[in-house]
């Protein structure tokens, strides 16, 4: 992250920077990006970052690239919520946002969205108490809809071998082992299960259920306005994370629910996914997905507590974020 962006930010604040009325500027920061709330937009830049072989924001270049490829990925869940990709020029001494077409170097490159109100956010709709079994069941529609009509080919497939499978949850725990102490019973348990499930995967890749998923399916990622539905935020950043078993967007949202301490919809969501999909034999594989993408929020949430810039109440929340995805990932142990 450069000096640079960081004034960049500073000067978005103000509403000189938009052509569009500005209602009110929020500035939301995440360990890759910065989301800019206006009232009518929002705006998505991504931080000069780079995480080993999982993220790569390096260069301006990149980003542009990448902010493509987000804009790409997820209109078809969206749909006009994504509006297009900008740039961010300076002019007359003034840094603001401008369409690619207008002239002017970029400084930096943004993803342009409608704003929808946070209160629509799922995972504010469950703690006001307003998502029941019907819109579980609605959602379920759509994601089935989705996972069946995702590209799948002998590539995609290929990132749900058991080989691989396995690799990924070897550099998880690596990483995780670098951030805090981790009882090993984790890693041991999910690869014991790939070991003694070999055929599983080897039958789940068979019958073409490794697909294109969302590949960060939970609740903050889920607006919801009547029956209208957005799975925003599909990951961009790193094909072998979106290449992968339908199952995984399945377990990922499970285990917010129950995160969200709302088991009751996690496991109405599950069974109406495997009825409405008619997938047989696949609940062990949901659970063990579900203490994997439990293991990998404990790893992120971690990471973020130990950011240079975060703060001392911020650090608090993060490590209790993660005592928490790490209790969770404990009860699922004994459930595959």
């Amino acid at each position: 992250m450069s000096v640079d962006q960081q004034s960049i930010i500073l000067q978005l604040k103000k509403s000189t920077a938009y052509s569009h009325s500005v209602y009110k500027i929020k500035v939301l920061e995440t360990h890759i990006s910065w989301v800019l709330l206006t009232g009518s937009f929002v705006y998505k830049i991504k931080k000069e970052v780079k995480f080993g072989k999982i993220l790569d924001f390096s260069t301006l270049c990149l980003r542009k690239k990448l902010c493509e490829k987000e804009y790409k990925l997820n209109r078809p869940l969206c749909g006009d919520m994504y509006q297009s990709v900008v740039k961010i020029i300076q002019k007359n001494g003034i840094i603001r946002f401008a369409d690619l077409e207008e002239k002017g170097k970029p400084l930096e490159y943004a993803v342009k969205m409608i704003e929808i109100p946070q209160r629509f956010r799922m995972d504010n709709l469950v703690k006001s108490g307003n998502i029941n079994k019907k819109i579980i069941k609605s959602l379920v529609g759509i994601l089935v809809k989705f996972h069946n009509n995702a590209p799948t080919n002998n590539k995609i497939s290929q990132f749900a071998l058991p080989q691989l499978m396995k690799k990924k949850i070897d550099e998880n725990f690596e990483t995780l082992s670098k951030l805090g102490k981790i009882d090993p019973i984790y890693e041991f348990k999910l690869n014991s299960f790939l070991k003694d499930n070999y055929h599983l995967f080897k039958l789940r890749i068979k019958e073409s259920k490794i697909r294109d998923i969302h590949g960060d399916l939970y609740l903050k990622n889920i607006f919801i306005i009547g029956n209208r539905f957005y799975l925003y935020d599909r990951l961009e950043f790193n094909d072998s994370l979106r290449y992968a078993d339908v199952v995984e967007d399945v377990a990922h949202l499970a285990m917010d629910l129950d995160y969200h301490q709302k088991t009751d919809l996690g496991e109405y969501f599950i069974s109406q996914y495997i009825k409405t999909s008619k997938y047989k034999n696949i609940i062990n594989l949901v659970y063990f997905m579900m203490c994997y993408k439990a293991c990998v929020r404990t790893k992120v949430s971690l990471f973020r507590a130990r950011e240079v810039n975060v703060n001392a109440k911020k650090k608090i929340s993060f490590e209790r974020e993660a005592k928490k995805h790490l209790i969770l990932a404990r009860s699922y142990l004994k459930l595959f």
